[in-house]
């Protein structure tokens, strides 16, 4: 399978309303090299962490800037126990077809 390292965890959320959301900002080098970030909603993205790798399926992802023009990512994902699992620093990748 191939992956396309999209950015580190930030920290996460679990939001009674939304699910799980996992925060983060995007790699210089990511936002750089793609003028247009691509749409991940409904594809699935894995986390490494330390010890395992994790799949989860995308329900929405959110950009947004901050005040000094970085991308930030806000993703949303489909319920998963995995979840509890992710960690500030984790790696998270785009599965790609």
């Amino acid at each position: 399978m191939m992956y396309e390292h999209i950015m580190r965890v930030g920290m996460t959320i679990n939001d009674k309303k939304r699910g799980g959301i996992i925060l983060g900002g995007v790699d210089p080098t990511f936002s750089s090299n793609n003028t247009k970030v691509p749409n991940i909603a409904d594809k699935y993205i894995m986390v490494k962490t330390t010890t395992e790798e994790l799949k989860f399926k995308v329900k929405k992802m959110d950009l947004s800037t901050s005040i000094t023009g970085n991308l930030s990512i806000g993703i949303n994902i489909y319920d998963s126990d995995d979840f509890i699992k992710i960690k500030s620093g984790d790696e998270v990748l785009l599965v790609l077809d």
